[in-house]
């Protein structure tokens, strides 16, 4: 953080002073947003910055923010951390317990990044901290920064660095009730060979979470739960099964090897084509073994076209206020 960021900025983007001002004074209004629904019901709000903006942020991500510390619980959005190994952490324990934070990434405000700023003695000089809370913070249909959105590239780093602190004092309690701890995102598993430790950590973890003055979260009950060894258990999408594995799910293979054949005879469209490379890229990372049973039942030259499919680029997003607000 020696180099002053609008000289960074500048280096990096070519752009002079005022360009830059005018892009970051606007910056928590250039967004699109829109909703999207959710699995379960309800609708999940998109807020996507203007091409430009994430283009700082994406900078900002690379240059400053993936080089502070995020806790070892955190296995969401780290380099050399996954899904899969979140679920490895808890592949042989007999019992699992679910939390999930509602609203996750709108509860982190922008005096949550401050107070962390301060508290982890980033050295950031105050008016370059603003420039930070602007270029990071979604305003919510205004020119004030305030919350963190979901669509934004450096939201989920975010929240590891600003939840360092809670990461810390829950993978203790854990570790104190003899029960393991991850948190991927807004979703926390614990498990452990008896439910009764499970109960403990959670209601230590409540107390904590309530007594939390930075950032104020809340837990979403609806998808609180405890599963044995008997039950069907998810962690951050993949299945444990009762033989300490860890699986895609049969619903899911079922799904990859429906659309493969839709493939073969040539009935998929371009779009979930697209969507079928993802999953098979999925599986690639956390169950490789059921591509290659793919690959036997239809064909190398199916799975390598889905594998090597040219997803159609989709509409740029559209710039963002062209006026700063009175007063920047």
């Amino acid at each position: 953080m020696s180099v002053p960021l609008l000289l960074a900025l500048s280096v990096e983007f070519g752009l002079g002073t005022a360009d830059l001002l005018r892009i970051i004074g606007t910056a928590p209004a250039r967004y699109k947003v829109y909703s999207i629904p959710k699995r379960n019901g309800g609708a999940r709000v998109i807020a996507q910055p203007s091409r430009e903006l994430k283009d700082i942020q994406r900078f900002i991500l690379r240059d400053t923010l993936s080089k502070l510390p995020v806790h070892d619980s955190a296995t969401g959005y780290v380099n050399g951390r996954n899904i899969r190994e979140n679920a490895q952490v808890h592949v042989d324990a007999n019992n699992i317990l679910k939390l999930d934070f509602r609203d996750f990434f709108p509860s982190i405000t922008v005096g949550d990044w401050r107070r962390y700023a301060k508290k982890s003695n980033l050295n950031i000089p105050v008016d370059e901290l603003s420039l930070y809370s602007r270029i990071l913070f979604w305003g919510r249909g205004s020119y004030d920064p305030k919350c963190l959105s979901i669509g934004t590239p450096t939201s989920p780093t975010l929240s590891n660095l600003i939840l360092f602190e809670l990461d810390e004092k829950l993978s203790q309690a854990a570790t104190e009730r003899g029960v393991r701890y991850t948190r991927y995102a807004d979703d926390i598993t614990v498990s452990g060979e008896r439910i009764e430790d499970l109960i403990r950590f959670e209601a230590t973890a409540r107390a904590t979470v309530s007594r939390l003055k930075s950032p104020q979260l809340t837990f979403n009950e609806e998808k609180r739960g405890i599963y044995t060894n008997g039950q069907r258990r998810m962690v951050t999408g993949l299945v444990i099964t009762p033989t300490a594995t860890i699986s895609l799910g049969r619903q899911r293979k079922r799904l990859i090897s429906t659309m493969l054949h839709k493939v073969k005879i040539g009935e998929l469209d371009p779009v979930k084509t697209g969507k079928l490379k993802g999953l098979l890229g999925f599986c690639l990372a956390n169950e490789p073994s059921f591509v290659t049973i793919m690959r036997q039942k239809y064909g190398n030259a199916v799975v390598d076209h889905v594998l090597r499919f040219a997803i159609p680029r989709r509409l740029a997003v559209p710039p963002g206020p062209p006026r700063p607000p009175a007063g920047t």
